[in-house]
């Protein structure tokens, strides 16, 4: 019922008249095989893990007289659960310019670093640039001021007014700034953030083109302050069961997330990425044994009279929150080889994320082709490692997905 909503919006959106307007069509299909032998699996029925998956949507975007709107309809069916509808208006701003300044406001989606697998500056939106698929950002509630020159630009926000510390880093109020220069064939970023969560984080970032096709590319974060999510009961053994979620935030100091990589393009159209980082934030390796070894312990009181189901399933379910983290581990290093043929339709690629705290790895396999209106994107995504690495113990072992998309 809500796309169908959304596709009457797009037509009377057309019907007055909008300076500029798209509509997209997506369908993906996700198959997902589930990893019986991971020490987290007792838990997996009470996630979305290992769950196969349809996600469809209709994507608007319009622009009216200095307004700009991105609004989905999205339907998502999983394997065992109850369909999913939902709106979101991921894009709702206003911007204009007085005396040669930008000034604007409402909501926007705001990435402001570079790299592929990681992005350490993106303060604001913090993306996860591991997701099988991303679909279209949701943006974050601001107000801001701009500056645009020949080379540099300057802009200072106020990131969700009124919010203060919420549930989640990206609904927290902030105030912000990032500076642009450019220097020959050097870009160079700079951002400064103030927040109740971090308190104030501040870092670099440049990107440098060379003649012969080679880029570089590198950032870095310091934080005053960070936060990392651990299991109450891996981190003090004893008791194997609470009745409440054992989840807690520890509040760390002095947190540092960094990434160096660079990009070779030949003129056959092949692509070589590397790219290594590290974040602080993360797991070690000693915390991904810690909490699978309570898996371990908890699954194994299963059928012992006395202890109710619900209680281990429960309780090793809670520790499923851990792969939720954009990174996995501290350390990491990402390969990647793609091609794209002189028509530019079709892009094959290879990526190998490589984990060396614990010698995990996943890889992917994917393609895409584009048409004059329509995209097709499919992958075919396995996780593997030694049994104790923490992408072997995912509860997943490999995922398929498809993704289909024509534009009017």
């Amino acid at each position: 019922m809500r796309l169908l909503l959304l596709s009457l919006l797009a037509c009377g959106v057309l019907a007055a008249r909008a300076e500029d307007v798209h509509v997209k069509l997506r369908a993906i299909p996700e198959a997902h095989k589930a990893n019986p032998d991971s020490p987290f699996a007792l838990g997996v029925g009470l996630s979305d893990l290992g769950r196969d998956r349809m996600q469809d949507e209709v994507e608007l975007r319009a622009a009216v007289e200095g307004i700009n709107l991105v609004a989905t309809g999205r339907s998502t069916a999983m394997e065992g659960k109850s369909p999913d509808n939902e709106l979101v208006v991921n894009e709702l701003y206003y911007e204009t310019t007085l005396w040669g300044q930008r000034l604007g406001g409402g909501k926007k989606i705001m990435s402001w670093d570079v790299g592929f697998g990681f992005r350490p500056l993106d303060v604001i939106q913090q993306e996860n640039r591991r997701a099988i698929f991303n679909s279209t950002l949701e943006g974050i509630p601001f107000v801001a001021w701009e500056r645009f020159e020949e080379t540099s630009a300057w802009t200072v926000l106020l990131a969700n007014p009124g919010r203060g510390k919420a549930g989640s880093p990206r609904d927290d109020e902030s105030v912000a700034a990032k500076a642009y220069f450019r220097k020959e064939q050097t870009d160079w970023h700079a951002v400064l953030r103030a927040s109740q969560r971090h308190q104030w984080e501040t870092g670099m970032a440049l990107t440098q083109v060379s003649e012969e096709g080679l880029e570089w590319h590198g950032s870095f974060l310091y934080q005053r302050r960070y936060e990392k999510l651990l299991n109450r009961l891996a981190e003090e053994p004893g008791a194997l069961f609470l009745a409440s979620d054992p989840m807690e935030g520890h509040v760390l100091a002095n947190g540092v997330k960094a990434l160096l990589g660079m990009t070779w393009t030949g003129t056959s159209g092949i692509s070589i990425l590397a790219e290594g980082w590290y974040d602080r934030s993360a797991y070690t390796a000693s915390e991904w044994t810690a909490v699978a070894d309570l898996a371990r312990r908890q699954s194994a009181l299963l059928g012992v009279n006395g202890i109710p189901e619900a209680a281990v399933r429960g309780n090793v379910a809670y520790s499923l929150r851990y792969f939720e983290q954009p990174n996995l581990l501290q350390q990491n290093l990402l390969a990647r080889v793609s091609w794209k043929g002189e028509s530019g339709t079709m892009e094959p690629a290879l990526d190998v994320l490589y984990t060396p705290q614990d010698h995990g790895w996943v890889a992917t396999l994917s393609a895409g082709y584009e048409g004059n209106r329509f995209r097709i994107d499919a992958g075919y995504r396995v996780f593997g490692g030694p049994e104790d690495s923490a992408y072997r113990m995912l509860p997943e072992r490999r995922v398929i997905y498809v993704a289909g998309q024509f534009a009017f």
